[in-house]
C-alpha cells in the first residue's frame, strides 16, 4: 500500500513493535500500511463518526487486516479501554485546539502512551504551546508538502520540553534547531497571513488594537528575522 506524503511522513515516527491508536482514522489506511509493513501487530482505529468508521472498516477488510486492527466508534480517546495499554497515539488531520481538548479530555487514556504523532491542521503554536504547558517534550517536528499544502507533524512524549520561549515554542523549536528544507515555505506562509491580520487591524474602526496590532508587528519582525537566518544559512549550504 502506498500512502500520500503526508501519512507516509506520520508512519515513518512509528516505532516497530509499537501498540498504536489511530483517533480518528477517515479511511483506515494508515493503521493497514502499519500492520503490512508489521511495524505495528496491534492497532485500535477509532473514530467519532459511523460513516468514515464504515469506510475504514472496507479498507480494513480488503487487506484481509481485521484479525489485527480493531474498529471503534467513539470520541477521542474516549474509544480507548485499559487492557489496550496502547503506547504510541496517532491524532491527525483535526485543529490545533481540538486535538489539545482531546488530549484533555482523555488524559486518563494516556498513562501507558510514550509518544503523540500530532498533525494539526492549524494553530500547530498553540498545540505545542499547550503539549510543553501539560508535561509534554517536542521530539521531533518535521515539514511534509501534499499538493500545494505543508503539513507540520510534531512528535512529543511525556517529559519536560527544554524551550521556553514562547515565540520559539510556538514556532516549532525542533524546526528552529533543523531548519528543514521546507522550513522556509512555512515561514513565508505564516508571514503572509500575519500580514493579512496586521492589514486588517489597520482597517478596523475599534479603539482598543494598539495593543494587538504591536504584538502582530514584533511576531512579523521576529518571523522575518527567522527567515533572513534560514535563507542565508541554505545559501551557505
Amino acid at each position: 500500500m502506498k500512502l500520500t506524503p503526508r501519512l507516509q511522513a506520520i508512519a515513518e515516527l512509528i516505532e516497530p513493535g509499537s501498540v498504536v491508536a489511530d483517533i480518528g482514522t477517515d479511511h483506515g489506511y494508515l493503521p493497514v500500511y502499519l500492520l503490512l509493513e508489521q511495524i505495528s501487530q496491534r492497532i485500535v482505529a477509532a473514530d467519532v463518526n459511523p460513516h468514515p468508521l464504515q469506510q475504514a472498516r472496507e479498507t480494513v477488510a480488503a487487506f484481509n487486516c481485521l484479525h489485527k486492527i480493531e474498529l471503534r466508534l467513539g470520541d477521542g480517546l474516549g474509544a480507548l479501554r485499559e487492557e489496550d495499554n496502547v503506547d504510541t497515539v496517532v491524532i491527525a488531520g483535526l485543529g490545533g485546539r481540538t486535538i489539545a481538548s482531546i488530549l484533555v479530555d482523555g488524559r486518563d487514556k494516556l498513562k501507558t502512551v510514550r509518544h503523540l504523532i500530532l498533525q494539526p491542521m492549524n494553530e500547530a503554536g498553540f498545540l505545542r504551546l499547550f503539549l510543553a504547558e501539560n508535561g509534554f517534550a517536542l521530539v521531533h517536528e518535521s515539514l511534509v508538502m501534499e499538493g500545494r499544502r505543508l503539513y507540520e507533524i510534531i512528535l512529543a512524549k511525556p517529559g519536560m520540553e527544554q524551550e521556553k520561549d514562547p515565540f520559539r515554542l510556538s514556532l516549532g523549536p525542533r524546526l528552529l534547531e533543523k531548519k528543514p528544507p521546507l522550513f522556509d515555505v512555512l515561514l513565508k506562509e505564516k508571514i503572509r497571513k500575519l500580514r493579512i491580520m496586521y492589514n486588517s487591524l489597520q482597517k478596523a474602526r475599534q479603539k482598543d488594537l494598539s495593543g494587538k496590532i504591536r504584538e502582530v508587528e514584533k511576531e512579523l519582525q521576529c518571523l522575518e528575522e527567522v527567515l533572513s537566518g534560514a535563507v542565508e544559512r541554505a545559501d551557505t549550504d
